[in-house]
């Protein structure tokens, strides 16, 4: 909650000392509304963790070693095979985001996906905590605009609830990543089985 509002009063801050200057720019350049947009974006960039040099970043503790080695090799598969480039984060803290809006910041800053292709895949998991809607678990997968046709929000929503949620039920986080994993392979390789 502290940060939450360091967050806000930063971002109030920046638009008082902004709209003041916002002028119409018949010039045809960038607005300075579309500056503070950007400005603010940023803000909410910087307080996202920085890429790490593994895909997988577990900041809450909940892989063990076995999970993060076979994860690991499932993305190193996905992208040895050229079909996506994929980061699994698992946090307790969305930063004011919901999942997706988080995952897609994420997978942006981090540059996930092969530039050429857009084929990023990331995976954000908030794992459950208590049973108040704040503490309540989360997840989604975010791809990039080159995967969008692949594989769309419908099919992500559906890998989460048809394949992770059960894990998640029965505090199987590994195998949720795994086993979404192995369905998102079967969808990018046309595998309908």
């Amino acid at each position: 909650m502290k940060n939450k509002s360091i967050i806000t009063l930063a971002l109030a801050i920046l638009l008082i000392a902004v709209l003041p200057a916002c002028r119409d720019n018949s010039k045809g350049g960038q607005s300075t509304t579309s500056t503070t947009t950007q400005q603010a974006n940023s803000v909410v960039d910087d307080t996202l963790p920085a890429a790490p040099s593994f895909p997988i970043l577990d900041m809450v503790g909940i892989l063990n070693q076995k999970d993060s080695v076979e994860i690991g090799k499932k993305i190193k598969e996905l992208d040895s095979l050229k079909l996506a480039q994929v980061a699994v984060v698992i946090t307790n803290d969305l930063k004011g985001m919901n999942a997706h809006d988080y995952a897609t910041k994420l997978g942006n800053k981090w540059g996930v996906g092969h530039k050429e292709t857009n084929d990023g895949i990331t995976i954000v998991i908030k794992p459950k905590m208590d049973d108040t809607p704040e503490g309540g678990g989360k997840a989604a997968i975010a791809t990039g605009l080159g995967m969008e046709k692949i594989l769309s929000n419908d099919m992500c929503l559906s890998i989460i609830q048809d394949v992770m949620v059960p894990e998640f039920q029965q505090n199987k986080y590994g195998e949720a990543v795994e086993n979404a994993l192995d369905k998102i392979k079967d969808i990018l390789t046309g595998d309908k089985d």
